[in-house]
């Protein structure tokens, strides 16, 4: 082989690295930024009924969410994903993944949650807000959501300990 083929060949072979190398890291970075799902708290999708959340939920920091029967809640250091709809921040973002106050809650069956429970809860006064998922099973059952970008993984995960507001 002479030299000038040599050159060649390197020169072609370092031009389809200097393609390859950025698109195969672009391409990864794709299949971890969209394949790599966060994993959600064990148990099924689950529904529960108005009877069923009443009493006290607690996270595993020890912050709890107190559900009565008139349809108000009491939170004290409550983890969620929050947001304050006044200054457009929520939780992962600027704004405080536990929070302590009262307000007031209802539930829905989502579509958007494989037909689960979904418990939207408004603290008042003010236009701060969170949304909880139920999952599990009627006697373990648990609210959770993520905190922030789901991509983070990071969970709030609330279980039942007292069926007494």
């Amino acid at each position: 082989m002479s030299n000038r083929t040599a050159v060649v060949l390197g020169l072609c072979v370092g031009a389809g690295l200097v393609v390859l190398v950025p698109v195969g890291l672009l391409t990864l970075l794709f299949v971890l930024r969209y394949v790599n799902i966060p994993p959600e708290p064990d148990g099924p999708p689950l529904v529960l009924t108005s009877s069923r959340l009443q009493g006290t939920w607690r996270d595993d920091r020890g912050g709890q969410l107190v559900f009565a029967d008139d349809g108000t809640f009491s939170a004290t250091d409550a983890c969620g994903d929050y947001s304050d709809a006044a200054t457009g921040t929520s939780s992962g973002f600027g704004f405080p993944s536990a929070m302590t106050g009262t307000g007031t809650w209802e539930s829905s069956v989502s579509e958007y949650e494989d037909n689960a429970t979904s418990v939207s809860i408004s603290f008042a006064p003010g236009d701060v807000s969170g949304e909880l998922t139920a999952r599990g099973k009627t006697d373990s059952a648990l609210l959770w959501t993520f905190i922030g970008d789901p991509d983070n993984g990071e969970l709030c995960v609330l279980r039942k300990v007292s069926t007494q507001p």
